[in-house]
């Protein structure tokens, strides 16, 4: 019987060297917390700010995109111009080209 008082006396002791330390223990931040806290605070604005950066390189991207449809578009319809015109404009075309260059090289006196 006595054993059993030693051993609860002993776990009340403990209990009670255990809350007083849990009591007197600061739980407020210290400076290399507060020092973290910051760092973690300025890459939160680094992170906006790329978010923002990427934003705006997709919007780039996007009328990049957009641009080169258009292109696209624009030569498809020149080349079925070019491919679907009738023989007489080819060589209309070509004599053209021809004359044209003649008189220029003819110009410079080139032989």
């Amino acid at each position: 019987m006595r054993d059993k008082i030693i051993i609860a006396l002993i776990v009340l002791s403990l209990i009670g060297i255990l809350g007083l330390y849990i009591s007197l223990a600061d739980f407020s931040p210290k400076n290399s917390d507060k020092e973290l806290l910051k760092k973690i605070d300025s890459l939160e604005l680094k992170i906006d700010s790329i978010n923002k950066q990427k934003d705006s390189v997709r919007i780039v991207i996007d009328s990049t995109h957009v641009k080169i449809i258009e292109n696209e578009k624009h030569y498809q319809e020149r080349i079925n111009t070019i491919v679907f015109q009738s023989v007489s404009a080819d060589s209309s075309y070509i004599s053209d080209y021809i004359r044209f260059h003649r008189s220029k090289r003819d110009s410079l006196n080139i032989q």
